[in-house]
């Protein structure tokens, strides 16, 4: 029987030219453009494809209202013409950004799902493009710390160490690694690695939702396996733990700007953020025009009000959707939650859709959530959600006869 044609693969052949942006072509060029606007499209053709052809789960139902309420604020925005500068960047923001940001983020839990649904996405498949995150991401870490060096001597700065944001995207590679289970190995040795990388990045958010992630991975990992086998984890365990512990000792006693960042956490700084978080909550909880308390200042109203954004997603939702949008995301977590009590009887299912719950959310809190959940996390989420899925396989079945 002829092979069917694996648009999978195209899919995820985008996103791998994508990372390339700026290397293999220049940012910004008719490549790259064109690149964004096909993975967008074909993104939100998954998306009608999915509500139309699968009784889907809660979660997409929630989801599907958040990205509506979201696309009708964009294309207002659009339609404005209205120029928002960030202040802090000192860069006008493109109109288009916001909605293309926020596309890019949750669009692609959709063709994930269908094409698990298909048989076109296979555990194997999605073994193989998390070693080829992972090399993207450490490409990544090193590229973000060569401009910010660059950034630093330009300012006539002699700083080698920085903060790096990658630290986010190794947390997010952590939940693939529960497909590993059959090769404890790989999976601990990856634990390990993602953490160094996490740690080094000095990303005090990642570092958090990094080690939240690490205990919850452990001790369901220990409840699950066998008890012939428990002693074997609980060692490993054990070792990565130690392994953790003295890396952060070797960084405090090698790393100025580590310790820097110890002090600052201890001593309650938090980057400007605390300031950004007192504006706009002491914002909206005085907005004396009811229209505006209910539906907001409209997409990126942050930063009509500030020089920045909120970096917390309950604010910014609070200032640009007003109530309205907060009804609506909160909607969608507890719908998220719900979505993954559901999958308690499939132990894979639980931990992974677990971990990007942990991490998203914990994510609203401290920076932004909603619009930068990273592709491998799309990938694991759309995977496991349609695996555990009992009530339309028979696609998936026809497919694989």
């Amino acid at each position: 029987m002829k092979s069917k044609f694996n648009i999978c693969h195209i899919y995820l052949f985008i996103i791998l030219l994508s990372a390339f942006n700026g290397t293999l072509y220049a940012p910004g060029d008719f490549i790259a453009q064109g690149l964004q606007l096909v993975f967008i499209l074909m993104s939100l053709y998954y998306a009608f494809y999915a509500n139309l052809k699968y009784q889907l789960p809660v979660y997409f139902k929630a989801l599907d209202v958040l990205l509506i309420m979201f696309t009708i604020y964009g294309m207002l925005l659009v339609m404005s013409g209205e120029k928002l500068m960030l202040q802090k960047a000192f860069r006008e923001v493109s109109n288009t950004e916001y909605l293309k940001t926020i596309y890019n983020s949750l669009l692609p839990v959709y063709p994930f799902y269908v094409f698990t649904k298909q048989g076109l996405l296979k555990e194997s498949a999605v073994k193989l493009w998390f070693f080829i995150f992972l090399v993207l991401a450490i490409r990544s870490f090193y590229k973000s710390q060569d401009r910010l060096l660059e950034a630093a001597l330009s300012r006539g700065s002699m700083a080698e160490e920085f903060t790096n944001n990658v630290g986010y995207t190794f947390v997010a590679l952590l939940p693939a690694l529960v497909l590993f289970n059959k090769k404890p190995i790989i999976q601990y040795f990856g634990l390990a690695f993602c953490a160094y990388f996490i740690v080094i990045a000095m990303k005090r958010g990642a570092v958090l939702c990094g080690l939240i992630c690490l205990l919850w991975f452990l001790i369901n990992n220990y409840k699950k396996v066998p008890k012939k086998r428990k002693w074997i984890v609980a060692v490993v365990s054990l070792g990565l733990i130690v392994a953790s512990i003295y890396l952060v000792k070797y960084m405090m006693d090698t790393s100025a700007y580590f310790r820097y960042r110890i002090a600052e956490t201890e001593a309650g700084n938090s980057s400007g953020r605390d300031n950004l978080y007192n504006t706009f909550y002491y914002h909206f909880i005085h907005e004396d025009n009811p229209l505006r308390l209910l539906l907001g200042y409209g997409a990126n109203g942050t930063l009509r009000i500030s020089y920045n954004y909120a970096h917390n997603d309950w604010l910014e939702i609070a200032i640009n959707q007003g109530l309205f949008g907060l009804v609506i995301y909160l909607a969608y977590w507890i719908c998220f939650y719900a979505t993954w009590r559901k999958t308690k009887q499939h132990p894979q299912a639980f931990m992974a859709i677990g971990m990007i719950f942990i991490i998203y959310f914990l994510c609203t809190l401290f920076s932004m959530s909603y619009n930068s959940v990273s592709r491998c996390a799309a990938m694991v989420l759309g995977y496991y959600l349609a695996i555990h899925d009992k009530g339309n396989y028979s696609e998936t079945v026809l497919v694989n006869q």
